[in-house]
């Protein structure tokens, strides 16, 4: 097996999770990691060997996806047997520390589905692929500045989202009890 096809077997992991992350369907992600695979086949004469061939296909990846997304004009949802699995979870009044982080993991992904792509792009590109952002720059065929500004702006929505707001009027009004004390001279 020559190097190119060694390191192209090499990343489709990262490639599902990464097609994971931004469609949120398995079957959506499979085919368009599928789509990547054939198109990287197919342009296999058009990468220089220059940088990474991971980022190469990223980039490839990332550009079918906007495709698939200008084409629908709809954002990805949810596969409903995906929604039950994720929200079957009851709530205790004794949750355990296990449960609170699934139900903060559960927010955050809510979160980051909610992000505009440009920023859930470099997001899950720098967070969840481990890249740096010379890489998620190529990648994303934009400007450097841009990558650290969409990834500040993701970064402080997604706090803003899993931060607890604070308590609302309603909550802090407290009935106005006159204490029974009488003044003694």
């Amino acid at each position: 097996m020559d190097e190119f096809l060694d390191q192209l077997t090499k990343s489709i992991p990262f490639l599902r999770r990464y097609a994971y992350a931004l469609v949120r369907d398995s079957s959506k992600a499979d085919d368009l990691v599928q789509d990547c695979l054939e198109r990287g086949l197919a342009k296999r004469s058009q990468w220089k060997g220059e940088g990474s061939l991971k980022s190469w296909l990223y980039r490839i990846l990332s550009n079918i996806h906007i495709n698939h997304y200008r084409q629908s004009k709809t954002n990805p949802i949810h596969s409903p047997a995906e929604l039950t699995e994720r929200t079957s979870m009851g709530l205790d009044t004794d949750m355990t520390s296990h449960q609170l982080d699934h139900l903060y993991l559960r927010d955050l992904d809510k979160a980051i589905t909610r992000l505009p792509d440009d920023q859930k792009q470099v997001l899950l590109l720098v967070a969840l692929e481990g890249l740096s952002y010379s890489e998620v720059s190529a990648i994303t065929q934009v400007p450097l500045g841009t990558v650290m500004s969409r990834l500040s702006r993701a970064r402080e929505a997604l706090r803003k989202s899993t931060t607890p707001s604070p308590p609302t009027k309603e909550q802090h009004i407290r009935p106005q009890i006159k204490p029974n004390i009488r003044r003694v001279k």
